[in-house]
């Protein structure tokens, strides 16, 4: 799964993370936004509706974007499509996304159990194998929506597996079988004193044909730092800068 079609670009990948904002994150607005600044990849959060349709979303209710208690996966998609974001921006489907930007490559965060039929079916439908990533910080999910799809799709490791491979390197074990069919390692620089962007790992995991993403990484002196390491994707909040360090505009 290293050489997945999906990893394929030209330099250091940038992916943003949920679009760029405002208007409001995971929206096509946000998405066009991102887009028009050198984004390559979009980084996105997928949730289910009470009735079953995937959408984009990161938090499990809408306090932060509409000021609701209301859960996302309370609402039908007819009342998801009529909220109204504090920033604007139109509340947007997985489907809606894949056809609006059919050659944009989506990186797909699975946040519910609940969302992995939804979002299988989705891709089957757009045929978007080749242009999607699938992740999600359960390992539990991971596996079960990849063992769902007709045709490979890329994917990365969950926090699980990140954990998993970056002990057994800090005690200098293998970690080739770990990473079978793992296509990116996508890692913070550093959590709770854990460090994931020494040379060293980084080096370590891309001898296995694993890329090395990074997030998220906002500011010009990370980005060139960990461009310099070696990094192979910088997901960031901050898509016009990371879009002109990294030559993409």
């Amino acid at each position: 799964m290293q050489d997945h079609p999906y990893f394929s670009c030209n330099g250091v990948a940038l992916l943003s993370h949920r679009g760029f904002s405002p208007p409001s994150e995971n929206t096509i607005e946000s998405f066009r936004h991102a887009v028009d600044f050198g984004a390559e990849y979009i980084e996105t959060d997928i949730r289910c509706t009470s009735d079953g349709h995937a959408v984009l979303f990161h938090d499990e209710d809408l306090r932060r974007l509409t000021g609701s208690a209301e859960r996302v996966s309370s609402l039908t998609l007819k009342e998801f499509r009529n909220l109204k974001f504090k920033e604007g921006g139109t509340p947007t489907t997985l489907v809606e996304a894949l056809e609006t930007f059919p050659k944009l490559k989506f990186n797909l965060d699975i946040k519910d159990p609940l969302a992995i039929n939804p979002t299988v079916r989705a891709i089957e439908s757009a045929k978007a194998h080749q242009r999607v990533l699938i992740s999600s910080f359960s390992e539990t999910t991971r596996q079960k929506a990849l063992a769902l799809f007709s045709k490979p799709v890329a994917t990365s490791a969950s926090a699980s597996l990140v954990l998993k491979v970056r002990f057994r390197a800090l005690f200098g074990l293998k970690i080739e079988k770990l990473l079978i069919g793992v296509g990116a390692l996508q890692v913070p620089a550093s959590m709770y004193g854990i460090r994931f962007d020494t040379n060293r790992f980084i080096r370590k995991v891309q001898l296995t044909g694993t890329l090395m993403h990074f997030w998220t990484i906002n500011d010009e002196k990370s980005i060139k730092r960990l461009v310099k390491r070696g990094a192979n994707g910088i997901v960031t909040d901050n898509t016009e800068l990371a879009g002109q360090i990294l030559g993409k505009t």
